[in-house]
This record gives C-alpha cells, structure tokens and sequence, in this order.
C-alpha cells in the first residue's frame, strides 16, 4: 500500500485567464455568412480567419494546464496522506498534431486542464483523518467521469485500469499505482457517498472554465449583433422512459405519499380513479408507480409541423396523414446547447 502525502491548497474561487488566449476569432460578416451556410461547419471553420492558427496544437501546449476554478463553497482540502495522488502530467507525450488525434475527448481533457481544484468537491465526503490511507478522493471522481463517459460498470472499469493496452496509460493519468488499485466495491461505495451537488460543481466549473478562456462564448456571435446581447441557445429534448410500468395514466408525485396527504387526479379527472381506502393504499397508492413518482403521461405525436391553428401553418390543403405518435410514461431531458454562429 502507498503513502503518498497530497498537500493543502488555496481554495480559487475566480479565476484570472489570458482574454486574449481564444478570443482572437473575429466575427463573420452577414454576407460571409450567407455564402458559406450551404457549406458543411467543419469547412466553414477552416475559412474563418485566425482559426487554424488559434488551435494549432503546437500553440495551445506551451499554454497547458488550462487553469479550472473551485465554484461554491467545499470543504478546504487541507492536505492527507492517500493511496493515489492525481496531478497533472503534461503532454510531453503529444509533441505534434497528429499525436491528438489519437485520443478520445476524455484523454483530451485529462492533457489540457488540472483538475486539482476539484479534489476539493470530492473529499467532502471524507468524515475523519483517521484510519488507513484512503484512494486520493480526486482519483476516484475523474475514475467515475471515466465510467460514465466510456459507459463502463465498476467491474469494467477495474478492468480496463488493470489492462496490458491502456490500462498503464489511465493509472498514470489519473494518479493510480497499478499495482494498488481500487477494487469495485470501492467505486460504488465512492460513488454511492458523492452527492450530485459535488458532480454539479465540477460541470459548473469546467463550463465557467471554458467561459474564462472564451472556448464557450458570453454573448452573440451571430453578425451585426451587439456585443452585450446574450449567446444564442438551442434546445434538444429527449424523451427518457421510467424503470416502472404505467398503470393510472393520472398518476402525480402526490401519488406516492401516505394516505390522508393525496387527493385523486383520476377522480378530479371525471375517471373512476381510486378511494385510496384500503390498506393496499395505506403507504401508496395502490395504482401509482410509487418507484418512479415524478414520472409523468403524455402522447408525444411526433411532428415537428405546426397545428392547423398555429399562424405559421401552411395554407395548403393536405390530406391528414395516419398518426405516428406515441404514448410515453416517463420523463423529459432538456438540454441547453450554446451556438456560436461563428464554428457552428
């Protein structure tokens, strides 16, 4: 078993990064714009002045590690004795282009930012400094990150860590000994104690991160804009279907609660519904999908064509088509996707 000591660092709540790192990228005229939306965002790039040398890799490596800021308020970390020790390694191993394109965007990442200010979200759930050396507790996060990321199970995950190929590659990179490494119990019971708050700040943080060296943009880029309006947002939903199986269709979270603190939405409905007067509906109701209790009905009918009462409907008579839609018990993920009108 190692003993590695990982020191006490300053919590870096702001961060102070080079405006001028990524932020030379001019705006496309509207004329630009216009003759170049029939051609493919990969293509429109290229002809974008300053982009190529922007991201040249041999001008962004002199410029590593991408500094990251500790949002919120964790815990100061205030130095432990640990099994591992992530800290960033370089990317003396990437000395040209070509060597980047090697890696997925996982491996990217672990080159071009130091996420030792994020030990900091994941050791609070460290509740004494006594007993044996714990994993250092930064390992473990970016080890979970890793997982979700390659869609691995924790046996899968120990797996590939111990794995002749890449597994030497993945302990170096995320501060594992190969010959002490965590077993799967020991990811599950991490992840089991990591709050989604902690996993929350680290996303905030890469974001702003990203903000601070203008990689995400903080307002328009779409051209005759001015500067101080907001980015451009897109959204993409998806419709995610519940462990549970529909029985009532009205079903509302108040559903799952005890008796005496619901009311029916079936029977508000003009439905039979349910009395909730028995003891099969002491704890429950006996018709709700009690482990799913925020999952909601709705028909999604699978059009993206406005109503025949929308103003932008077309005028042309069409025949009515047979419905395509369908019937969906579960929940709806929304995600906000900013546009940069000058890569996009």
């Amino acid at each position: 078993m190692n003993s590695l000591w990982i020191p006490a660092v300053p919590r870096q709540s702001v961060l102070q990064a080079s405006a001028t790192l990524f932020g030379s990228l001019p705006r496309l005229s509207r004329a630009q714009l216009a003759a170049s939306r029939c051609l493919p965002a990969t293509e429109r790039r290229l002809q974008l002045p300053y982009f190529v040398e922007t991201f040249r890799w041999e001008r962004i490596r002199p410029l590593l590690p991408l500094q990251l800021s500790t949002l919120g308020e964790p815990l100061t970390w205030s130095g432990r004795v640990c099994r591992s020790y992530y800290q960033w390694l370089g990317s003396d191993d990437l000395p040209t282009s070509a060597e980047v394109l090697r890696l997925d965007e996982f491996d990217l990442l672990l080159r071009l930012f130091d996420f030792s200010p994020w030990r900091a979200y994941f050791a609070q759930r460290f509740r004494s400094q006594y007993g044996p050396p714990p994993f250092d507790p930064l390992s473990l996060g970016l080890s979970m990150f890793l997982a979700h990321y390659q869609s691995w199970d924790w046996e899968r995950l120990v797996q590939e860590l111990r794995s002749p190929a890449r597994g030497r590659d993945y302990c170096v990179r995320l501060g594992f000994d190969p010959s002490d490494l965590p077993v799967p119990s020991t990811f599950r019971m991490a992840f089991g104690q990591t709050q989604l708050d902690w996993l929350t700040a680290c996303q905030d943080s890469l974001a702003q991160g990203l903000m601070n060296y203008q990689l995400i943009p903080t307002h328009s880029t779409f051209p005759g804009d001015p500067l101080e309006l907001g980015v451009s947002v897109s959204t993409d939903c998806q419709l995610i279907a519940s462990r549970s199986r529909m029985i009532c269709r009205h079903q509302v979270a108040a559903c799952s609660q005890p008796a005496g603190k619901r009311a029916c939405p079936a029977r508000q409905a003009g439905k039979d519904g349910c009395a909730c007067d028995t003891p099969a509906c002491q704890d429950h109701c006996r018709f709700a999908a009690w482990r799913d209790p925020l999952a909601a009905y709705v028909y999604y009918s699978g059009s993206n064509q406005p109503g025949r009462t929308n103003p932008n409907a077309s005028k042309e008579n069409k025949e009515p088509s047979l419905p395509h839609g369908k019937h969906h018990f579960g929940y709806k993920s929304k995600a906000f996707n900013i546009v940069d009108d000058r890569l996009s």
